[in-house]
């Protein structure tokens, strides 16, 4: 009971403070994320009687993790309107699949050189943070730009990625010893699997969902339901072989195009538990990064990030050719925060019995707060980097 209590007890504080946290940087005009993670670094630091303060099992930061990704794509995604997505999804797949691709390619060559990793752990890492996160721009929601916008499509286009990669990667490490070309050939049909399979769930869960709403509609139990197809979705293509995060996203643009006139209501339960959700898992995070306090560290580490931005500028500059000036361009490089899809790989991963896999995932936390820093300062100098013109296109 004692044990049950303390957990309790340290969820409801992260959350309070997490919540004033937030609200804090509403009436300050910066994204809460940053606020967030430095709370949860706080917290981390912080020690009674020589132990830390806050603790909690690895198995609840991944299943917490889980859930808010499931939640908080949803949540997003459901809100976009597909004449918008329509408009933008092009230039921003371009964008996404260009820079993923590079990061793949030439990431792993960075870190290979600068740190001496094995060559299949850093393909790992080039995986891991070859993504991005929409966390930062989901208070800017309502602003009418289309970088911010490109930003957004394409993050939702490459979060799937983030989370399905690393793990292919893992397997092809285990099979590398057989024929690597055979063990390469084996796992290009579970990928397409899960893209199908995940897809195919989402849009199965969306068809339910908006038989039920159509036939028997009631405030409280539809917005129930809705929270309960975000996460069935998620189970059920991971149970079969998909992308959990696919589904999800499935779902939500199906939910947006198909129950506009009551997506507001029905959305309304289930976007404060995504933010919930959201604080909760920021906060976490910051909690469990605890990264070695020496040079070497940090200047390998700043290496390894300024190499990510400069491999993501050369992937602007080829996808969106004479399309924007050099400071929009600079807006799109410094804007690739790593998000709750990053954070919930890191998690699952630390389970992981493979050398060298605890340098990865320091390495890994340490880029997460850097991009987030990076891209809360780039956020705040938006009018500037970006001439104040909220439509250039």
């Amino acid at each position: 009971m004692t044990d049950a209590l303390t957990i309790i007890t340290a969820i409801a504080v992260l959350l309070f403070v997490g919540v004033v946290c937030s609200w804090i940087a509403s009436r300050i005009r910066i994204p809460d994320v940053l606020l967030l993670l430095i709370t949860g670094i706080l917290f981390g630091v912080t020690k009674y009687k020589g132990q830390a303060l806050i603790e909690f099992p690895r198995l609840f930061l991944t299943s917490v993790a889980v859930l808010a990704l499931a939640l908080v794509i949803f949540d997003s995604t459901a809100r976009w309107r597909i004449k918008e997505l329509d408009q933008l999804s092009l230039k921003s797949i371009k964008i996404g699949i260009t820079t993923v691709i590079l990061q793949v390619v030439l990431f792993p060559i960075a870190a290979h050189y600068v740190l001496g990793m094995p060559v299949w752990l850093s393909i790992l890492f080039g995986t891991i943070i070859c993504g991005t996160g929409p966390e930062v721009l989901l208070p800017l929601e309502k602003e009418k730009n289309k970088l911010l916008a490109v930003l957004k499509v394409e993050s939702l286009f490459n979060t799937p990625l983030t989370v399905i990669f690393p793990f292919v990667v893992i397997d092809l490490m285990q099979n590398v010893k057989a024929q690597w070309i055979t063990s390469l050939i084996e796992q290009l049909v579970p990928f397409v699997m899960k893209f199908i399979v995940g897809i195919g769930a989402g849009v199965f869960v969306g068809i339910i969902l908006f038989k039920i709403m159509q036939k028997s509609y009631t405030d409280v139990y539809s917005s129930m339901a809705v929270i309960i197809a975000a996460l069935l979705s998620y189970v059920l293509a991971e149970n079969l072989g998909g992308s959990g995060v696919l589904a999800v996203t499935a779902l939500g643009l199906f939910f947006g195009k198909t129950l506009q006139k009551q997506r507001t209501s029905l959305l309304s339960a289930e976007t404060v538990l995504a933010k919930a959700m959201f604080i909760f898992v920021f906060v976490l995070l910051g909690l469990v990064i605890h990264l070695p306090l020496n040079k070497t560290f940090f200047i390998q580490s700043l290496t390894l990030y300024g190499a990510y931005l400069l491999i993501r500028f050369i992937g602007i500059v080829i996808s969106t050719r004479k399309e924007h000036t050099f400071k929009e361009r600079i807006f799109l490089t410094l804007n690739s925060p790593k998000g709750i899809a990053t954070a919930t790989v890191v998690f699952i991963l630390a389970v992981y019995n493979i050398e060298g896999m605890n340098m990865v995932l320091d390495l890994t936390l340490a880029i997460v707060l850097y991009s987030l820093v990076l891209s809360s300062i780039t956020i705040t100098m938006r009018k500037w980097l970006l001439n104040n013109e909220t439509n250039h296109s």
